[in-house]
């Protein structure tokens, strides 16, 4: 379940994130069934993703050598940008490897760039630091 964290009151961007991640990620997609609401009582979308096989969780040098290969820029430890979009959270416990040796990139962030993605990811993400 996903309770829109890292959208604002448009549900567009987050449905967008989806269609992007689905495009950049399609072995570990994204498929949407429907909203429920959480146990704080916030609706939230309910997304299914197919059951990875995984060996372990990847290292940051394994993430960052992947996602060099699709054409992204390391800004940071875990964030990622091809000037199209913005990758956050791209990050050993969100990122799998799989039995046959594939990264899986199971639970990113994605934003258009330049549409104040990493603002937004800052201000929101416990991971990211609240001192900047």
């Amino acid at each position: 379940m996903n309770d829109f964290r890292y959208s604002d009151d448009n549900l567009t961007p987050f449905f967008n994130r989806i269609l992007i991640h689905n495009q950049l990620f399609p072995d570990c997609a994204y498929d949407f069934i429907g909203f429920s609401e959480n146990c704080d009582g916030k609706t939230c979308a309910v997304l299914r993703q197919p059951f990875i096989l995984a060996q372990r969780e990847s290292t940051q040098e394994e993430i960052d050598q992947e996602m060099q290969c699709l054409g992204f820029k390391r800004q940071d430890a875990g964030y990622f940008s091809n000037t199209d979009y913005d990758i956050f959270d791209a990050v050993p416990n969100n990122v799998l490897m799989g039995a046959d040796g594939h990264l899986f990139f199971i639970d990113t962030i994605i934003f258009k760039s330049n549409t104040g993605g990493l603002d937004t990811y800052n201000s929101l993400s416990p991971r990211a630091s609240k001192s900047k």
